[in-house]
Formats: C-alpha cells, sequence, structure tokens
C-alpha cells in the first residue's frame, strides 16, 4: 500500500474508531436521563455506530491498515481519547441533574461539529481519490458514491446538532416547570431567585464550526 493510500485508509479509519467511541458516549448518556430525551440520543447513538461500519466497511477491501501515531493524526487521537473519558465520567454520574446534563450536552454539539469538520476536510483532500481508485480494484464503486457517502456523514452531523440543541431545550423546559410549581412558597422567602435567565440562545447562535486543532 502506497504511502498516499495509506494515509488516506488511515483517516477514514480513525474515524470509524470515534463514530464507534461516540455510539457509546451517547448509549452511556442515554441510560442516565429521562423518557423521551434518552430515546433521541439512542438514536443519534446508533447513527454513529452505522457510519463506523459503512466506513470500515469500506477499509475491508484493503489490505490491513497500520495505525501509525504521526503528528498529523494527533487530533484524531486526541479526539478519541476525550470522548472515551467523556463516557468514564458519564458512568460514575448516579444522578444526571438537569446542570450535568446541559453541560455533557454542550459537549455533545461541539462534538458534532468536530467530525463535520473531520469528515469535510476529508472530502477535500487528495485522498479520497486514491482511495477510490483501490477500492475500485475490488468492489464497484465511483468518486461520486464514495464523495457522498461522506457528504450524507456531514448533513446528519448538523441534523444531530439540531438535535442536541431542541433537548436542550426540553429539558430547561421541563426544569422551569419544576421551579414554577414551587414557587408561590419559594418566591415569599426569596423573590430574587426566581430572576431566571436562559443560557441556551446564545449557545444555540454559537459558529457552527469549532477548531479542531
Amino acid at each position: 500500500m502506497n504511502e498516499k493510500l495509506q494515509e488516506s485508509a488511515q483517516y477514514i479509519k480513525y474515524c470509524s474508531i470515534i463514530e464507534n467511541e461516540t455510539f457509546k458516549l451517547y448509549e452511556a448518556f442515554s441510560k442516565k436521563i429521562n423518557q423521551p430525551e434518552n430515546n433521541f440520543i439512542l438514536g443519534l447513538a446508533y447513527d454513529s455506530l452505522k457510519n463506523s461500519k459503512i466506513i470500515q466497511a469500506m477499509l475491508d477491501s484493503l489490505d490491513q491498515i497500520e495505525m501509525e501515531n504521526k503528528n498529523d493524526k494527533k487530533n484524531l487521537l486526541e479526539l478519541t481519547a476525550e470522548i472515551k473519558n467523556l463516557t468514564k465520567k458519564i458512568s460514575k454520574i448516579n444522578n444526571m441533574n438537569y446542570v450535568i446534563s446541559y453541560e455533557f450536552l454542550k459537549e455533545f454539539i461541539n462534538l458534532e461539529d468536530l467530525l463535520s469538520e473531520i469528515y469535510a476536510n476529508y472530502l477535500q483532500s487528495s485522498g479520497t481519490k486514491v482511495l477510490v481508485d483501490e477500492l475500485s480494484k475490488a468492489v464497484t464503486v465511483n468518486f461520486g458514491n464514495f464523495k457522498k457517502v461522506f457528504e450524507n456523514f456531514v448533513e446528519e452531523k448538523g441534523k444531530h446538532r439540531e438535535t442536541l440543541i431542541e433537548i436542550i431545550y426540553c429539558l430547561e423546559a421541563k426544569e422551569t416547570e419544576i421551579h414554577r410549581q414551587i414557587t408561590p412558597t419559594v418566591k415569599y422567602q426569596n423573590p430574587s431567585a426566581w430572576n431566571h435567565e436562559s443560557t441556551l440562545h446564545a449557545f444555540s447562535t454559537a459558529p457552527m464550526k469549532e477548531n479542531s486543532q
């Protein structure tokens, strides 16, 4: 396997690994929150698992890929480690309240943005053409179809971002309702405590792209 082909194959192999770790992350989080939000998170999890398997199926047609720890893959390695760390943190939480859930959901949105950028960067690289040429020796594939797969990944990540923001809004609505129900007693004792401002609006209008470096 020539160097350019090896580099391209390594890149999407890391993508497959990251997607699989993202599946584990979302699955762990879904077990800590209530319905119906947990079902939406589980749906995102299985999207990530699907992506991982699609990429791996492509790579199965190639020779064994040597995974090298090179500087140009450092950001992908670090992202994989960060996802694993988040999964461990979630597994140790017994009471996933609104504040903790909100912080994790923000991390998930950043993750979806990073994955979108990772796929977009790959589509712009010359490695895609090299990989397609090699794959076409073993399976029926053309550059247009191959490119469409990764474009669909990018589009899917955008939809995931929207879903995660909607989940934040739903959780905040529930939290607000809990506060409203206990307002008569607490408001009388401390009126200023009820000057509650949403933090969602500034966050939801943040730029979609994050620096993956």
